[in-house]
């Protein structure tokens, strides 16, 4: 059984309100102001203690009041309007009927009482305290624009007396005095007017949203104008509910409760689109300052994992148009038809850092908010570097109404309705590995300490929490957490391929000639493409083209920075009045979040003059965290992380309190090994690439310009450079490989590059781990400073369909094997401009990637012009008995050509016996061995063949006959097993 609170009906506003200190919360007696008001001025109330020297003001009833049931119920029509007025209260506060029940004391003239379930009593005084930090809020906001105010007042109140709206000399105490007559003139005025606060004030979004909810659709009036309401009608204040007597039964009143959640929801979903197009509707996260140029958004390249494809989609990376304008019907639209129809329905975005995973969120909202994802009626997007700050227990009505937006009305109706209608929800989370990076706050790794926001995810993902809604989390690549379900589907997002790179660069420069320069320049330079291949960096790379370009003179050549950090440095100095000190404190914090696993940083963490010098020049974004109900902290963070990556990195480099010891050691390889790795992924990234870049000798004249320069600074450059020789003559796995070639690549040492391509070994292994064009161009530029040839393995590396093009020219891969089904045909068209730029590669292993007939098309262009090809395997793909036939045919165009594997494709018995029939007559085959699922053809340039071997190959007696028929027609062969 609930306790129970006490909450006596209490006299009208106009009297005052005293003596509420003995066990009774003003809080509570003004919940019933209105309606107590609303019955003493019809007569049935009378007041029994006009002092205040009792406990609460109490009222004397003249009826016979009976009791049935829960409810109270009168035969007298002036019980029945307290009855009413007390169950209005409860609908109005989202109450059940029970929680609010008149009762009657003792005596002929009885006490009359309102009991409130203290389940209700939480909630009830939420929604008071948010209505009047509310109101607060409105005041200070009309207090620092009276002129407006007292022209408005003037429209909406033409009959009030000039001097009047003078009275006080406080603006404060004058703006409540103005908004309590507005509030006079009845709920039509007062909407009215919210709304022409929001239109022509441009409020804060936050308040602007909150104002609308609570007073801009006529659901309530601020409780500290309820006493002015005498203007309203009864049939206003008792809308939308029955008079006691008049209910039949509870089948009415719950479809009217359904109705009104209905309208709620309604209103709720239509707000929340609304609050989304304003918040995503321009504008998409990257490095650098918000441009004053076109910032163009470029579909994406998506891959699925293989057992969670979509049912209208083949088994690799879905390419999309580039120049499509409206990508929502392909790759975005997939992202949520995969095969997980039953359970929890959960998408995972894996990308590395600059790919576009927080900008395709942000498109996500986008197209949401315009109506272009008509299968979800809600859609919430959180970030985890937001949510990671908050330490209490979070559930799901905190995270949604609390932390996101608040309903208009009831949160139970609105919550209610989005459980029934769960398939219709999408929640993002994006950044789930920054949720597991270590922060200074929380306890370490090995640590058991229950993290509030992603316990609820879990809930969510598992379908304890919203059963039925979509969740979908963006990460950078690495082992998955447990809190992951089993049947999530994996998708991997890639980066630009060449057409997309030229799209993003059309799309950017708007002006003709620079647009033809760019272009040009990116068509010649191998380095600018390669930075390009990343989304973020591409963004880098043309701002600092634009500033090149603008005032050449036409067609002179442009010197383009070659590195990474050099473009960084060069968009950073584009900035005039850059304070050596500013620099430093932006560096300083930069390196402390990254060492505390902070990407988001509080007023205090910053000193002001550093704050005003990032947010001046747009290297920080500011914004509001939301950590409460009408509570919001000011955040700042950089606009894009690996930004801060370069500040930490520059702080190290420039810091004279920083020995060259310490900044050597900041130099690390890391792991990424998808299976092998601990979860709690740092967030640094890209530091050690951007400390090598910094101890580049072309980076001396920044430095200088800077005021930054010194033998100190020279010092730390030769000891970076040291380190990465220590590294390279280690024995490195893959991931650490790809790490140190991009990191000794940005120093710009030859001779660095010469002692790492030296060092490799001869057969260089990446197994396990995501590759992208940028990985692979990185390995091929330093491969070009060795002299040996090597052997590339890549095994079930998920590769980025463009990336086989960085390995065109690259004369030292003597062999190259690739073994993943995540390849696919887009793969093999990349592949295939490339392997005829390759000079010395003798063996090519394409088993088990994925390719079907469209890929072997462009990979039989490209075969033929590669004639010192010694065995190519194409085992274990999608290959049918027309493409294998066309495979054999370009066996004389390969004169050096060893070995073919076919084995474990689909041919039939027929096609099989026309490989007999090749085999007999061509004098270049020595060897055919086919059993089950084995098909190898051993060829030699020398004019006569050993033996020729089929077996259990299920051979028919006519396939016999076809079979002695070729052999009798084939004199060089000496032996037939």
């Amino acid at each position: 059984m609930e306790s129970r609170g006490v909450i006596p009906v209490l006299s009208p506003p106009q009297d005052a309100l005293i003596g509420l200190g003995y066990g009774i919360s003003m809080l509570m007696c003004r919940c019933v102001w209105k309606l107590a008001g609303k019955a003493a001025a019809k007569g049935h109330l009378r007041r029994v203690a006009p002092e205040a020297q009792v406990c609460a003001a109490t009222w004397t009833w003249p009826a016979r009041v009976l009791k049935e049931g829960p409810f109270v119920y009168s035969s007298f029509e002036p019980s029945g309007d307290l009855v009413c007025a007390c169950l209005a209260w409860a609908a109005d506060k989202g109450l059940p009927q029970e929680a609010a029940t008149p009762e009657l004391g003792a005596g002929n003239s009885s006490q009359v009482c309102v009991h409130v379930a203290s389940s209700s009593w939480t909630r009830l005084a939420s929604s008071w305290e948010a209505t009047n930090a509310l109101w607060c809020e409105l005041v200070h906001l009309l207090s620092t624009n009276l002129e407006w105010l007292n022209a408005k007042v003037e429209i909406f109140l033409p009959n009030m007396d000039p001097d009047s709206r003078n009275e006080g000399t406080d603006p404060t105490e004058r703006v409540k005095l103005q908004l309590k007559k507005l509030c006079k003139r009845g709920q039509a005025t007062w909407e009215r007017f919210i709304n022409c606060v929001c239109m022509e004030l441009s409020p804060p979004l936050e308040l602007e949203v909150q104002l609308l909810s609570m007073w801009g659709h006529g659901e309530e009036f601020p409780s500290h104008l309820e006493g002015g309401e005498k203007g309203q009608t009864e049939a206003q204040l008792n809308h939308g509910l029955k008079r006691p007597h008049q209910n039949c039964g509870s089948s009415p009143r719950r479809k009217q409760c359904r109705k009104q959640q209905r309208e709620l929801a309604k209103r709720y979903l239509q707000l929340l689109r609304t609050c989304t197009s304003q918040r995503y509707g321009n504008g998409f996260p990257s490095p650098g300052p918000p441009p004053t140029l076109h910032q163009p958004y470029i579909p994406p390249i998506l891959q699925w994992s293989r057992t969670t494809m979509p049912f209208d989609t083949q088994e690799e990376a879905v390419m999309g148009d580039p120049k499509a304008e409206d990508d929502t019907e392909t790759c975005l639209r997939d992202l949520f038809n995969t095969r997980t129809s039953k359970g929890p329905r959960v998408v995972v975005l894996l990308g590395k850092t600059g790919m576009g995973k927080t900008t395709l969120a942000h498109r996500l909202c986008q197209k949401w908010a315009c109506g272009q994802l008509e299968r979800f009626q809600a859609l919430f997007l959180f970030e985890f570097r937001q949510l990671k700050r908050i330490t209490r227990l979070l559930t799901l009505p905190q995270l949604l109404f609390d932390l996101y937006l608040s309903p208009e009305g009831d949160p139970d109706a609105v919550l209610g309705y989005l459980e029934k209608n769960a398939d219709g929800v999408l929640l993002i989370f994006d950044g789930l590995d920054e949720a597991l990076s270590p922060s200074s706050g929380r306890k370490t790794a090995g640590s058991a300490a229950p993290d509030s926001a992603l316990t609820l995810f879990s809930d969510l993902c598992h379908g304890a929490v919203l059963p039925g809604c979509w969740v979908m989390a963006t990460s950078r690549p690495g082992k998955q957490p447990t809190c992951l379900p089993t049947e999530v589907a994996m998708v991997h997002m890639w980066g630009f391929d060449r057409p997309r790179m030229e799209e993003y660069v059309s799309r950017f420069f708007s002006d003709q000639p620079l647009r033809e320069a760019a272009l040009a320049e990116l068509q010649a330079n191998g380095h600018l493409r390669s930075m390009c291949a990343v989304p973020a960096l591409c963004r880098v790379a043309c701002l600092c083209l634009h500033h090149l370009l603008q005032g050449r003179p036409p067609r002179q050549p442009v010197t383009l920075l070659p590195t990474v950090t050099q473009n960084y440095l060069q968009m950073v100095l584009s900035h005039e009045h850059l304070p050596a000190e500013s620099m430093l404190g932006l560096g300083e914090v930069a390196l402390r979040g990254l060492e505390t696993g902070n990407v988001i940083f509080s007023a205090e963490d910053i000193p002001p003059p550093v704050v005003a010098f990032g947010v001046t020049h747009q290297l920080l974004a500011s914004f509001c965290i939301r950590t409460g109900p009408r509570h919001q902290e000011k955040g700042y963070a950089f606009t894009h992380l690996s930004l801060q990556e370069f500040f930490a990195a520059l702080y190290l480099m420039t810091n004279p309190k920083v020995d060259k010891e310490s900044a050597a050691r900041h130099i690390m390889l890391n792991s990424r090994w998808v299976l092998r790795t601990d979860t709690r992924l740092g967030l640094s990234d890209h530091l050690s690439t951007f400390l090598a870049g910094l101890a580049s000798c072309a980076c001396r004249p920044f430095f200088e310009q800077l005021a930054l320069w010194d033998q100190a600074l020279g010092a730390k450059q030769a000891a970076i450079v040291q380190a990465l020789r220590k590294l390279a003559s280690r024995k490195l796995t893959g991931p650490k490989v790809v790490e140190l070639c991009h990191c000794v690549g940005e120093t710009q040492k030859s001779e660095l590059a010469d002692f790492v391509a030296q060092n490799l070994p001869y057969r260089l292994l990446f197994h396990n781990f995501p590759l992208t064009y940028a990985d692979l161009a990185a390995v091929t530029n330093i491969l070009g400073h060795r002299d040996a040839p090597i052997h590339l393995d890549f095994e079930g590396c998920p590769l980025e369909p463009c990336c086989p093009e960085a390995l065109a020219g690259c004369g030292q891969v003597g062999h190259l094997s690739f073994k993943s089904r995540k390849c696919g045909d887009a793969f093999a068209e990349a592949l295939s401009k490339s392997l005829p730029t390759m000079g010395n590669l003798k063996t090519l292993g394409l088993a088990g990637t994925n390719i079907t007939a469209r890929g072997m098309n462009h990979l039989l262009q490209a075969l033929p012009l590669c004639p010192q090809l010694e065995a190519v395997s194409l085992q274990d793909n999608q290959l049918k008995d027309q493409k294998v036939l066309d495979i054999v045919k370009v066996l004389p165009g390969l004169t050096k050509l060893q070995k073919l594997d076919l084995s474990r494709n689909s041919i039939s018995t027929s096609t099989l016996l026309c490989l007999t029939k090749l085999a007999v007559t061509y004098p270049a085959v020595r060897k055919l061995l086919v059993r089950q699922t084995d098909l190898i053809f051993f060829l030699s340039p020398l004019p006569a063949a050993d033996l020729q071997g089929l077996q259990k190959c299920h051979l028919t007696l006519c396939d016999m006959k076809t079979l002695i028929v070729q052999l009798q027609a084939g004199p060089h062969l000496e032996e037939v097993e």
